[in-house]
C-alpha cells in the first residue's frame, strides 16, 4: 500500500505542476494581454505568477521526494535491470533537471528582472524583451514538462520492462 501511495501523491504533484502551466499558457496569460492598463496587467500577472510559484514550488518538492522513492523501489523491484526502463528514466531524470533550471531561471531571475525593469520604468521595448523571453521560457518548461510526463507513462508500460541489462 505504501508504494502505491507514493506513487499518487507523485502523479497528483505532476498533475499540480503541470496543469497550471498549461491553464497558465493556453488560458490566463493571452486572457490577461488583452487588459488595456499595463499596470493592471503587470499586477494581475504578478498575483497570478506568485500564487503559481508557491504551488509549482510545493508540487516540485514533492515531486522530488517521491520520485526518489519511486527510484528506490524500482530497484527493489529490479525493474533497473531492464535497459528500456534504465535509459527512460534517465531521460526522465535528465529533463527534471532541466525543468528545475528552467524553473529557477525563470522564476527567481527573470521573474526579478522583468518586476525590477517595471519598477524602474524601464522603456517599453526592455519589458517586451524580457516578457517575449519569459513566455519562451514557459513554453521550454512547459513541452519538457509534458515530455516528463509521457516518460512515466513508458516506465509504468510493460514495454520498458523488457530487455535486460545483462
Amino acid at each position: 500500500m505504501f508504494n502505491a501511495i507514493i506513487l499518487w501523491i507523485h502523479i497528483f504533484a505532476a498533475t499540480v505542476f503541470v496543469g497550471p502551466q498549461v491553464f497558465l499558457f493556453a488560458v490566463a496569460m493571452p486572457a490577461i494581454r488583452t487588459i488595456d492598463d499595463a499596470r493592471q496587467r503587470a499586477a494581475l500577472t504578478r498575483a497570478i505568477t506568485r500564487g503559481f510559484g508557491v504551488l509549482g514550488g510545493a508540487a516540485l518538492g514533492l515531486l522530488i521526494v517521491t520520485g526518489i522513492i519511486n527510484v528506490f523501489q524500482a530497484n527493489d523491484q529490479h525493474d533497473l535491470d531492464a535497459k528500456r526502463y534504465f535509459i527512460t528514466l534517465q531521460i526522465k531524470v535528465t529533463l527534471v533537471v532541466a525543468v528545475l533550471a528552467l524553473t529557477a531561471l525563470h522564476g527567481v531571475i527573470l521573474g526579478r528582472r522583468l518586476e525590477r525593469l517595471r519598477e524602474d520604468g524601464a522603456p517599453e521595448d526592455e519589458i517586451a524583451k524580457t516578457r517575449r523571453l519569459s513566455m519562451w521560457l514557459s513554453a521550454a518548461n512547459l513541452t519538457l514538462s509534458i515530455i516528463i510526463l509521457l516518460c512515466a507513462a513508458i516506465l509504468g508500460s510493460q514495454w520498458s520492462r523488457m530487455g535486460s541489462l545483462r
